[in-house]
């Protein structure tokens, strides 16, 4: 009787054990779950982070090929636009240069001196005065006695068009004034700086202004 009721009651203490093992067994299996499936869900959210990245990421690739083909379709339809210009700059460069003015025009000046402007040139970047000179005054004497122009002084010959634009005298330092002796004749030319205007019509050529010695042609009409 009695090995009867101690065999029953250990088996009942073993099946207790047992019992409360395999709870505790299947609430740490619950935890590690439960610690599981949140580190499942962040990676689902990053995944769908990269996912929306990429499409961003596709968006701006889109635009960037969208922008590329408009830019390349500009291009293709207008391939000479390059070449228009600067043809354009060409012709308007090169039309319009007036022809050489045969002047041959004689001044006799009291002092003595005999002057002759025989040709005005005009070119792309200066306009040329040939002329020439004979001195009997009995004096050295000068046919630009203030030289080149400099700064505000416009030198001493002056070239200006009817639209007031001042074509500004130049030459080297030591021949600028143009000195010639006594009984000396003297045959040159003279520049100017700059392409005539496109709306000039004629000129005023002006040897030594504002001095005794002076030789003025006025309304130089442009052909």
């Amino acid at each position: 009787m009695n090995k009867r009721f101690f065999l029953l009651l250990f088996t009942l203490t073993l099946t207790m054990i047992i019992a409360v093992a395999c709870s505790n067994t299947g609430e740490e299996n619950d935890e590690q779950n439960n610690e599981e499936q949140p580190q499942t869900e962040e990676a689902s959210n990053d995944t769908d982070g990269e996912e929306i990245q990429n499409d961003e990421g596709n968006g701006n690739n889109e635009e960037n090929v969208s922008e590329l083909d408009n830019e390349q379709n500009n291009e293709e339809n207008n391939p000479n636009d390059d070449n228009q210009s600067n043809q354009d700059q060409e012709v308007s460069a090169n039309q319009g240069l007036p022809e050489p003015l045969e002047m041959n025009e004689h001044v006799q000046h009291p002092e003595g001196v005999n002057f002759t402007l025989e040709t005005i040139t005009f070119e792309e970047d200066h306009i040329s005065v040939d002329f020439n000179a004979e001195n009997h005054t009995g004096y050295s004497q000068y046919l630009a006695s203030k030289g080149r122009a400099q700064g505000d002084n416009l030198g001493g010959i002056t070239l200006e068009d009817d639209t007031g634009y001042v074509y500004r005298y130049v030459a080297d330092s030591d021949s600028d004034r143009i000195k010639f002796e006594d009984g000396e004749k003297v045959t040159g030319t003279v520049s100017f700086a700059g392409r005539i205007q496109d709306d000039a019509e004629s000129l005023t050529l002006i040897f030594n202004p504002d001095n005794k010695l002076e030789f003025s042609f006025e309304d130089i009409e442009i052909k």
